[in-house]
């Protein structure tokens, strides 16, 4: 498991802000290094959230997500929740990050 992945939750009116960056090379398989061989393919393919320990919603990711992705999204919810993700690529490795809503 990885913990560099940066997550940041705010609260604002009822509603959670959630930010997350996933150092990532996100690579394609279709790229090509200076001396003309393909770069192997590793991607970011799947995800998660939690709420306090309750699925919010599952994510699948792929191959032209760009490197060391940048996402965010909302929900309703209250100072002192806890926010986790989880994220994995397509060579198993696992990219996990939790933190409590400011």
């Amino acid at each position: 498991m990885s913990s560099s992945v940066r997550i940041f939750a705010r609260e604002e009116s009822g509603i959670v802000h959630v930010k997350i960056i996933i150092p990532h090379p996100n690579e394609s398989g279709s790229r090509k290094d200076e001396q003309g061989n393909l770069v192997a393919a590793h991607f970011i393919k799947e995800g998660a959230a939690f709420l306090n320990g309750n699925p919010l919603f599952d994510i699948q990711l792929g191959p032209s997500v760009s490197r060391d992705p940048f996402l965010q999204f909302r929900f309703s919810g209250k100072k002192g929740d806890i926010v986790k993700v989880s994220f994995i690529d397509n060579k198993d490795e696992h990219f996990v990050a939790d933190t409590v809503v400011q």
